[in-house]
């Protein structure tokens, strides 16, 4: 099945790049370098439905996605013509346009906590909004977080890991609140009691899912203090259920904020939430001008449709879930410690073997082998399913990894995976805190 695939114009353009752009790529979880430089595609040119080219001609089964915007397919004809059709009529103006007005009504039909919305350009801006209506509604200034917001100094200064030009006195007003722990949270809940503005969160933390009754037990927590609930709903909204982890736990927040999946790869954040805690925007400077750009909105308000008319989700979880069982199977088949986590939308996936080396090799191996072989898979997941992968794509999906594990099994027996590997630099990936 392996069809011995050139990637020589990726990286002849990626040599261009290293010295035009710091790091080679615009966004850290994409350096070629976090997947398996030399043996793995670079560049798209072309995508439709579940598949991406390369500038090399080849074509793959995508599963990266733009790391996760894309949930009905590339190229999805409702969205396109929505954009066209906008584009006629103009990109942005200098009044208002009526897309805000309906892709917020949109929002507030579909989103359980959403009553007001905001909008801005990307998941750093959205969640900074968030946190600056949190502290100017409440009047306080501390934040409990736990998880990746983004890269915005508010939120990185929280770690300092790795965050050069991040002032340190900003991480005064950011407090780690560890993973899935009631009592960690009450106990800090205590120890700053008046203090806290609010809880940022993601309903789900990768690759663990909540334990039962942990998402209720925050909700009260914060109702009998007097904080603010925030779910970062940035991957899991729009592609765990219409109206986001929220909607699928039952579990509604204060605050959200979504990015991603919200207009099917055109570049919207939202934040929203509780009308009487979305209002302290009005009087806040909270201001993008492109906040009203009028292509993106106008595929929010298609995407949404889609979703509200058509079995995205069904479609999306089946195919997910497919893939998930066909991965722990064909791993136990040749006895590779590949194993599944969290849900079927967005699932991530591990291997490990007892040294950690090996485990890193047989990833990019694995990665290598699979691109070979016309699938791209992200190291370490998260494995994103659009509504357009269907049986199709998942029976190929799952040969290719079948003669890929085949692979890994047989370099780990022989103790020669380094030499089958293709790869120039491997480093990596983009780490989430938390």
């Amino acid at each position: 099945m392996s069809d011995n695939r050139s990637f020589d114009k990726s990286m002849e353009l990626y040599g261009r790049a290293l010295n035009l752009i710091p790091g080679g790529s615009q966004t850290n979880s994409k350096r070629p370098t976090a997947y398996a430089l030399g043996a793995f595609p670079i560049y798209a040119q072309d995508a439709a439905g579940a598949r991406v080219q390369d500038v090399d001609g080849n074509w793959y089964i995508d599963y990266i996605l733009g790391l996760g915007p894309i949930t009905l397919g590339y190229c999805h004809p409702a969205i396109d013509e929505a954009i066209r059709e906008q584009l006629d009529r103009g990109i942005i103006y200098g009044l208002l346009s009526p897309k805000e007005v309906e892709a917020a009504e949109a929002i507030c039909d579909m989103v359980p906590c959403a009553e007001m919305v905001r909008f801005l350009k990307g998941g750093s801006e959205v969640t900074t909004a968030a946190a600056r209506i949190a502290r100017g509604y409440t009047g306080r200034d501390l934040i409990l977080n736990c998880g990746y917001r983004g890269w915005a100094d508010g939120w990185s200064a929280e770690t300092r890991a790795g965050q050069g030009g991040v002032p340190q006195c900003v991480g005064e007003c950011v407090c780690s609140l560890p993973r899935y722990d009631l009592d960690a949270l009450g106990s800090l809940l205590d120890a700053h009691k008046g203090e806290v503005a609010a809880v940022f969160m993601d309903a789900v933390s990768y690759p663990q899912a909540p334990p039962d009754g942990y998402l209720e037990g925050v909700r009260d927590l914060c109702d009998e203090h007097e904080v603010l609930l925030a779910f970062d709903e940035i991957v899991t909204g729009f592609r765990m259920a219409p109206g986001g982890a929220q909607e699928y736990f039952g579990v509604t927040p204060d605050l959200a904020c979504f990015a991603k999946g919200v207009a099917n790869g055109m570049p919207v954040g939202v934040v929203c939430g509780r009308r009487d805690v979305m209002a302290a925007a009005e009087d806040l400077i909270i201001s993008v001008t492109y906040g009203g750009e009028a292509l993106s909105l106008a595929a929010v308000c298609a995407a949404l449709e889609v979703y509200r008319t058509e079995p995205v989700f069904e479609q999306i979880w089946a195919s997910g879930e497919k893939l998930m069982s066909g991965f722990d199977a064909l791993a136990d088949k040749h006895g590779v410690p590949l194993k599944c986590h969290g849900y079927a939308p967005m699932s991530s996936q591990t291997i490990t073997y007892d040294d950690a080396e090996l485990s890193a090799d047989a990833w990019t191996l694995l990665l290598q082998e699979m691109a070979q072989r016309g699938v791209l898979l992200r190291r370490g997941g998260l494995l994103f399913v659009t509504y357009s992968h269907g049986d199709a794509e998942v029976e190929e999906t799952l040969a290719a990894l079948d003669e890929s594990l085949a692979v890994i099994a047989d370099a780990v027996d022989a103790g020669d995976i380094k030499q089958r590997l293709h790869v120039t630099e491997v480093e990596e990936s983009f780490r989430r805190f938390n």
